[in-house]
Order: C-alpha cells, then sequence, then structure tokens
C-alpha cells in the first residue's frame, strides 16, 4: 500500500471515531433516562403509599365518629363493634383508592386487616396491608396504627380539609338509658334528669334517689391529672372539683374499652376507661348511696352495683355537692385519707 492509501486509511478512521463516541453518548442517555424514569417511578409508589397510610387514621376517626354518633341519635348498641367498624373504615378506603386510580392511573390496594382495642384505651389499634404497583415497580407494606379516640384539631383528606368537631361522644349511657327517659346533651355535658334513677330503681338499688338530675361528661377527654392520686392532694378537693367539671375520663382495669362501649358494655376483659357520674347539690343527710363511677352504675349485674361513701368536694349556700366512692376508688384518686361523713355529721353540717 502506497502512502496515499495509509492516509486515506488514517482519515477514515478518524471519521469513525466520533461516529462510535456519539454512539455510546446516545446509549447512555438511553439508560439514563430509564433510569430516571425507574426512580420517578419509584417515588411516586413511595408518595402514595405514605398517602395512604396517613389517611387511614382520618378515615378511622370519621368512621368511629359517625358510628358513635349515631348510638347517641338511636340508642342502639353495635353488635360486634370490631367488625362494623372495620368494613366502614374499608369502604371509605375503596372509595378513595378508586378516586385516585382513576386520577393517576396507578394500581393500589389496601385492606384493613382489623380493628381492636389498644394498650392505651385512649386509642383503638389498626392493622392493615398496603400495596401501590406501577409498571414493574411495587410496594407492600404491612402497618399497625394507634388511632386517638379524643379530639384533634382539624386534619386533610389528601387535600380536602376537614373542619368537623373532632370530640368523639361517650355512647354507654345513651345506650344504658334509652328505656328509662332518654338523655339530654347540654354544653358538652349529658344530664340525666330522672332516667338514671329509673334506671337504678328498677334494678333494685337502694339510695337512687341521688342520682336525680346527675350529670357527666359528653365527650371522651383524657384526664390530665395523673398520677390519678394527685386528685386529692390539692387544697380543698380543686383539683378533684377541675376533674369532675370537665368531666375527664381515665384508665381503668373495670371500665370497658371504648370499642365495648360502642356495645353496651359497662366492663370488659379489655383495658379501659372510667368517668364520675356526678350527683347534683343536695341539701340531703346523704353519706352512703352507689359509687359514683360509671362502670358501677351501668353494670348488668346487681352485685356490681356497689356503695361508696360521700365525698364532698364543694360547697355553696345550702346546697353540698358530693361524689360516693369505695375504697378501692378513694385509693386511686388519693382521697383515702380524706374524712368520710356519717349521716350525722353531715346533718349537724348542713344546719
Amino acid at each position: 500500500m502506497d502512502n496515499k492509501g495509509f492516509v486515506m486509511s488514517g482519515l477514515a478512521f478518524l471519521l469513525i471515531i466520533p461516529s462510535i463516541i456519539l454512539l455510546i453518548v446516545l446509549v447512555n442517555m438511553i439508560n439514563l433516562d430509564d433510569s430516571s424514569n425507574i426512580m420517578m417511578t419509584t417515588d411516586t409508589t413511595f408518595h402514595i403509599s405514605g398517602d395512604v397510610e396517613r389517611n387511614i387514621p382520618i378515615l378511622t376517626r370519621q368512621t368511629i365518629k359517625e358510628t358513635t354518633e349515631n348510638v347517641v341519635q338511636t340508642g342502639n348498641p353495635v353488635s360486634n363493634s370490631r367488625g362494623v367498624i372495620k368494613n366502614r373504615i374499608q369502604t371509605k378506603i375503596n372509595d378513595l383508592i378508586s378516586e385516585y386510580q382513576n386520577n393517576t392511573g396507578i394500581n393500589i390496594q389496601c385492606n384493613i386487616l382489623s380493628v381492636d382495642s389498644s394498650s392505651d384505651p385512649f386509642e383503638v389499634e389498626i392493622n392493615s396491608t398496603i400495596s401501590v404497583q406501577k409498571d414493574n415497580i411495587s410496594y407492600n407494606r404491612n402497618i399497625i396504627q394507634k388511632v386517638p379516640i379524643i379530639g384533634l384539631k382539624p386534619t386533610k383528606i389528601f387535600s380536602e380539609e376537614t373542619h368537623e368537631y373532632n370530640e368523639i361522644p361517650d355512647p354507654l349511657p345513651f345506650i344504658k338509658c334509652k328505656n328509662y327517659g332518654g338523655l339530654k346533651v347540654n354544653m358538652g355535658r349529658i344530664t340525666y334528669g330522672s332516667t338514671l334513677s329509673n334506671y337504678l330503681n328498677k334494678k333494685g338499688v337502694k339510695n337512687y334517689t341521688m342520682y336525680e338530675n346527675s350529670s357527666s361528661g359528653l365527650y371522651i377527654k383524657k384526664c390530665p391529672f395523673d398520677p390519678y392520686i394527685s386528685h386529692g392532694n390539692s387544697n380543698k378537693l380543686q383539683t378533684l372539683k377541675n376533674c369532675i367539671e370537665n368531666g375527664y375520663y381515665h384508665e381503668s382495669n373495670d371500665g370497658a374499652c371504648f370499642l365495648c362501649r360502642l356495645e353496651g358494655k359497662a366492663i370488659c376483659s379489655h383495658y379501659g376507661l372510667e368517668t364520675f357520674i356526678v350527683p347534683a347539690g343536695t341539701n340531703k343527710s346523704v353519706s352512703t348511696a352507689p359509687c359514683s363511677i360509671d362502670h358501677v352504675l351501668f353494670n348488668d349485674d346487681l352485685n356490681g352495683i356497689y356503695n361508696g361513701e360521700a365525698v364532698e368536694y364543694y360547697s355553696t349556700f345550702n346546697l353540698y355537692f358530693r361524689i360516693f366512692l369505695d375504697n378501692g376508688h378513694r385509693t386511686k384518686y388519693g382521697i383515702s385519707n380524706i374524712e368520710t361523713f356519717s349521716e350525722n355529721q353531715i346533718s349537724n353540717k348542713e344546719n
């Protein structure tokens, strides 16, 4: 080959090099684009999964609130409250997911596996699975969430803000008193009128008249005075008075959990709640009456409705405000060392 041939071959090779480089760049760009698409798809599935997860507690609270308010209106208990609430949450989740799938084209599944009591009686426990799939990218997760039943600030479902009053009422009094005259609600409290005294009278409970015009808190509100013995440690039982007037609820080994309250049970095997049912102010000389704890007064077993001794927490003019507590509850609320009044002592004091 002469020099001219070598020159031509060299030029041809030099012309090929840019083509090879261009081809490599194009291949890398294609691969980079594919990687970017994969990353975007992965980010999208994580984002959607997170949205669904965040909305389970919101829809759970909506369902519990709606279910409870229906009980308050009708006085009818919810048979198998755990199953009913589980199915109603699932329906709300399905509607939400269907709308989301229509907007994104992404396959989403969320199954509510169970609704149950929690170790904290001011919460319910939700078990669920979430599955999100887009092209060849999928994301699956099993989650357990604790959902509070006490009042919360307004929340959002995706972009929709909910402004409804978020406190949840106690359904138990409305179930128990349905056939004894009904209840009235005023300023966040339940007023019993003659209903509770009628209820206790029909059960053969003595001193039932002490619960004429009694009252209790309407909404499930966690008592901030912890430990509970602090109720009896303040001057003139001011902490106890504050708790009573605010209608606070307390943790209890004996009182029913919230889900069992929906079924009309005053006691259950779960760690539950209790609150005071407060007699109206009186000038009567009564030192002993049925214990002023809701799960005692609403106990289906007559033997479970036991007496308590008078604890005077406030007085004004000729009216004396008392609750009645047994030894166990007096100890629990730090009142065990406070004087209990005999009927003669109360009568002398009132005179």
